[in-house]
Formats: C-alpha cells, sequence, structure tokens
C-alpha cells in the first residue's frame, strides 16, 4: 500500500510541475455582470467582449466598452463561425462560446511546448510520453477542463459534430484506420488546415489536416469544449 502510495504522489507531483509553466487563467465576468449585450449597451462587460474577439480576430477596432454597429457585426461573424443563431445579440450562450474560444486559443498556442516529446502508448504526462488521446486529455485537464482519461473512439462519441469547414482552433479531429474503419486517432485542430496530435513516429507533431497520409483517414470533428 506504501508503494502505491508512493507512486501516486511522484505521479502527481509530475503533472503538476509539468502544468506550471501556465499562468492560471483569469476568470470572465460577462454572463454574470449584463443578461444581453446588444446595440446601445455600455460598460465593463462590453469592453471585455470587444476585448475577447479582438483576440480571436473578429474585432478591429478599439474596445470603448459600447456596444455599436462595430461590435455588433463582430459579433455577428463570430456567431457564423461557431454555428449559433447569428443575431448580433450577446447573451449567455454566445458570451460562453467566446470565453471557450478564449481558453482553446491559449490551450492550442500552448501545444507548441510539448513539440517533441516522445509517444508513448498509454501516456498522458510529459515527463514520459504521450498517445493521442492521452495528450488531449493533458492539454484539457491542463487549462481546467474536466475531461476523463480515455480513447480516441469514446473522444468521437463526445461533445457535438462539427463541419470541416467550420472548424476552428481547439476542435478534436478524428481518424479512421483503413483496415478497419475503426477511429483510431485524434489530435487539435490548430487552424490553417493544421492539427496537433502525438505519432507514434515522431512523437507531439503538426500535421495538415489533407496531406495525403490524413486526408483519406478523416473521419470527422468534434467540438467538446
Amino acid at each position: 500500500m506504501k508503494k502505491k502510495a508512493m507512486l501516486a504522489a511522484i505521479g502527481f507531483m509530475l503533472l503538476s510541475g509539468a502544468a506550471q509553466a501556465v499562468t492560471p487563467l483569469a476568470p470572465h465576468a460577462h454572463a454574470s455582470a449584463v443578461t444581453l449585450l446588444r446595440l446601445g449597451t455600455s460598460g465593463t462587460a462590453v469592453t471585455l467582449l470587444q476585448t475577447d474577439l479582438k483576440k480571436l480576430g473578429y474585432f478591429s477596432a478599439t474596445a470603448t466598452g459600447y456596444y455599436g454597429t462595430v461590435t455588433r457585426d463582430a459579433v455577428t461573424r463570430f456567431q457564423r463561425d461557431y454555428g449559433l443563431a447569428a443575431d448580433g445579440i450577446a447573451g449567455p450562450v454566445t458570451l460562453e462560446a467566446v470565453k471557450h474560444a478564449i481558453l482553446k486559443q491559449k490551450l492550442v498556442a500552448d501545444t507548441s511546448f510539448y513539440i517533441g516529446v516522445p509517444y508513448l502508448w498509454g501516456g498522458s504526462n510529459p515527463a514520459t510520453g504521450f498517445d493521442c488521446s492521452g495528450f488531449i486529455y493533458f492539454m484539457f485537464t491542463k487549462f481546467g477542463v474536466s475531461q476523463t482519461r480515455t480513447t480516441s473512439a469514446n473522444l468521437f462519441t463526445q461533445g457535438f459534430a462539427v463541419n470541416k469547414s467550420m472548424l476552428r482552433p481547439g476542435d478534436l479531429v478524428f481518424f479512421r484506420n483503413p483496415s478497419t474503419g475503426a477511429v483510431d486517432h485524434a489530435g487539435f485542430y490548430t487552424g490553417g488546415g493544421s492539427f496537433v496530435s502525438a505519432l507514434s513516429s515522431k512523437g507531439i507533431y503538426v500535421q495538415q489536416l489533407d496531406n495525403s497520409y490524413w486526408g483519406p483517414r478523416y473521419a470527422g470533428a468534434r467540438r467538446v469544449y
């Protein structure tokens, strides 16, 4: 029993040490401050929304805290890209989607620190290595997204399906084994037609979604957060 407890403590210390490189995310005040943000609204919640939309590439003006037509149009574009009702009004659903998109933007950027970490079947720790689902589990857990350590096939049942044309950074992309047809690989979409995952030949690595190897194996995408 003492040996098991010691091993568990070491595993926890390794994971905690790997995660300390990223500053904890500051909480967003959007939904709690104002129920609906729309034309004519002003205040801190609008400033936060404008700032986040700017980080995501939808708002190019200065954040003024006033919800005018520029902000409405930015919200509408975001809603269309994320499959939401494109009414230009930032209600709880839209604000939550913006919050998730910001977190996943940071998560995707952070994957660059693990490029080259070796492949390890069943691995979910940078100290020893990752397999594809282990890397997804590690990154989501690191950024505070509740996730169970599972397989690529099981991840393919979570969240909701996303058309390839609607892919956004942080969405999960999946691939099938050409011999069995079973989903056996997954990674994070990083934007620009690329994804990052744990490959048995290269470890954590970025590749093109539609290259000659992965293109024919593509099974679909899911948005689980």
